[in-house]
């Protein structure tokens, strides 16, 4: 009888009840650390199937193709950059950062190039437009006479 004084069973019961909380948080975070590193992988196959030029085939969240990462394709770009006679070889990663930078340029040029459209209320971007938007914009200055053609 002293030991049943001394330990009462709602005592006992809370201390299993605590070990069982910190076994299921336990659990918790592996499942969690599993989780991040399925989406790591998952990320990382993503970014080597591009960077080998392959499209990647995941679906988006409404069930639709997820679009592409690039609208360039990486041979051809990674041709480009062969042919300066100072490159010997190009490395996935220097291809993916010049594509992409090449495409978000190509995209700045394009807005600002549609708001010159879209002033003079048409619908269709023209030479002139382009031609507006490189001596507006002092970044693309550079580009000044390459449409002379």
């Amino acid at each position: 009888m002293a030991s049943e004084e001394l330990f009462s069973a709602e005592l006992t019961e809370d201390i299993l009840n605590k070990e069982d909380d910190k076994e299921e948080q336990l659990d918790n975070v592996e499942e969690e650390s599993e989780t991040m590193a399925d989406v790591k992988e998952t990320e990382n196959a993503e970014i080597a199937e591009a960077a080998n030029g392959e499209k990647v085939h995941s679906t988006s969240e409404n069930g639709g193709p997820e679009a592409r990462l690039f609208q360039l394709p990486l041979t051809r770009i990674r041709n480009l950059m062969k042919l300066d006679p100072d490159m010997n070889i190009a490395s996935t990663e220097a291809v993916f950062v010049v594509t992409r930078s090449t495409e978000l340029f190509i995209e700045s040029l394009a807005r600002e190039a549609f708001s010159y459209t879209t002033q003079s209320k048409k619908k269709t971007v023209q030479k002139r437009d382009v031609d507006l938007a490189i001596s507006s914009v002092d970044s693309l200055m550079f580009l000044d006479g390459a449409m002379n053609f």
